[in-house]
């Protein structure tokens, strides 16, 4: 543990000693959650996988709307 006067700046993290694991579990928690896609992104890859020409399509219409959209903004 460090210690801070009144003229030091530093900023130190708390202590991970009141909460031990903490770090580890954070960790895999996102090693578990974060790799995987959702059944909604699975559906949109098969989708694009089966249909290209549709997805290009799609991909075009909302590339276009969004430019749009954009256009009258200053």
């Amino acid at each position: 543990m460090t210690t801070t006067t009144a003229t030091d700046t530093t900023v130190t993290p708390t202590d991970t000693a009141a909460r031990p694991g903490l770090s580890t579990q954070i960790s895999d928690f996102a090693r578990k959650n974060m790799g995987q896609a959702g059944p909604l992104a699975d559906k949109a890859k098969g989708f694009a996988k089966q249909r290209p020409a549709a997805t290009a399509t799609l991909v075009g219409v909302v590339g276009l709307a969004i430019l749009n959209t954009l256009r009258g903004r200053r």
